[in-house]
């Protein structure tokens, strides 16, 4: 049974951190193209003007 837990742990453990890694990259992700999009518009604007 030991060794069973360390490796539910461990499994645990890492499925947490991908699970971490992943939603870091979508909130990355979504403020990259939020931040492009209010560069692109501000460029729109400018040419308009």
């Amino acid at each position: 049974m030991d060794g069973i837990s360390w490796i539910t742990l461990i499994l645990a453990t890492m499925i947490g951190g991908f699970l971490f890694a992943m939603i870091g990259v979508v909130l990355l992700a979504l403020l990259l193209g939020n931040v492009s999009d209010r560069l692109s518009s501000n460029d729109e604007t400018r040419q308009d003007s």
